[in-house]
């Protein structure tokens, strides 16, 4: 079994690929309140990415990219 801190990691590094590669969606998905459907097939494939690379527990992942959304919608409201 793989260490926590090593899913963790990785958890870290598929959400921060997700943000870099979907600015400009993750924004919009936030503003309209659309973010999961606007998104279902990027989160799909992150989703499959990290559980093909970790026995991890999807906890992990899902705080992680949580954590991120609070941080991203939290500056796009500061900006208005």
């Amino acid at each position: 079994m793989e260490s926590k801190s090593k899913v963790e990691r990785l958890a870290r590094t598929v959400v921060a690929d997700f943000f870099l590669y979907n600015p400009d969606k993750i924004d919009k998905g936030l503003m309209n309140d659309n973010f999961f459907e606007l998104l279902k097939g990027e989160l799909e494939d992150a989703v499959t990415y990290f559980r093909e690379r970790s026995s991890g527990d999807m906890t992990i992942f899902w705080d992680t990219l949580f954590n991120r959304l609070m941080q991203r919608e939290a500056k796009l409201l500061e900006s208005k």
